[in-house]
């Protein structure tokens, strides 16, 4: 590896030091397993079939860091019993929810887990939404689908300890003619209204439009939206930005 992709991100950088920051507190709370908001890039789906919400339901997926050769080839468990329930109960809370039962896993997914859990031993439930491609599904739905998640995880029978993570830039753009261009503004205003607890407001604020004038991956917001209403409520223990995106916990109970 070059001293500068070191430098710039590994476990002593400032990507490592804030993923170190929220690896304390999963690690504080012994999860059994992780909910994880997602959207696919371009591995499991294409412009062809890509569902507004998916849920995948394997027993392990595998996959790494599409960019970076250094990144290990991992293997992750797949809780398919929770996942498959959870199918069952999106549908019956009227939730058009597609399940995909053969996956791989991508950089969104993967490069948390390397910092967050590199011994890959908490199973995960990946949870997809379309944030890549218009029309992305509206905000308030990606909210109400994560208070339904909420609710079933409430429901689970098991005594299983479960955290919910999302994954998703606030301003970024691929291959796009904005590429290298942040919009602080959009960005100064989420961590804002996710700061405040102010989620019905950030939903108000997240149309298609503005997310994607964001850059063409800025419908990832919807990620955390979700997360906001599996959440239901309550001010973060801490919200650290970076270029485009940010770092945050939230305990529930404390909320």
């Amino acid at each position: 590896m070059h001293p500068q992709q070191v430098l710039e991100e590994g476990p002593g950088s400032e990507t490592g030091a804030l993923y170190a920051k929220v690896a304390r507190e999963l690690e504080a709370v012994a999860a059994d397993l992780i909910v994880f908001f997602d959207s696919d890039h371009f591995v499991n789906f294409f412009f062809d079939n890509m569902p507004a919400f998916c849920i995948g339901i394997v027993d392990q997926a595998e996959g790494t860091d599409e960019d970076r050769v250094q990144m290990p080839w991992y293997t992750v468990r797949v809780h398919e019993a929770f996942a498959r329930a959870l199918l069952g109960f999106a549908l019956e809370r009227e939730f058009d929810v597609a399940s995909k039962e053969e996956m791989s896993l991508d950089h969104s997914i993967l490069v948390p887990l390397h910092f967050l859990t590199p011994r890959m031993h908490v199973p995960i439930v990946p949870v997809y939404i379309r944030g890549l491609a218009a029309p992305l599904p509206l905000a308030r739905r990606c909210l109400a689908l994560g208070r339904m998640v909420r609710e079933f995880i409430d429901r689970w029978p098991g005594s299983e300890r479960v955290a919910v993570l999302a994954s998703g830039s606030f301003s970024l753009e691929v291959g796009g003619p904005r590429m290298g261009r942040t919009d602080h503004d959009w960005q100064a205003t989420v961590v804002e209204l996710l700061r405040a607890d102010r989620i019905d407001e950030l939903v108000r604020h997240a149309t298609t439009d503005r997310m994607l004038s964001a850059g063409n991956v800025s419908g990832e917001l919807l990620n955390w939206i979700a997360l906001a209403g599996a959440l239901g409520g309550g001010k973060p223990l801490f919200v650290e930005q970076q270029t485009g995106h940010a770092y945050a916990v939230w305990r529930p109970e404390q909320g």
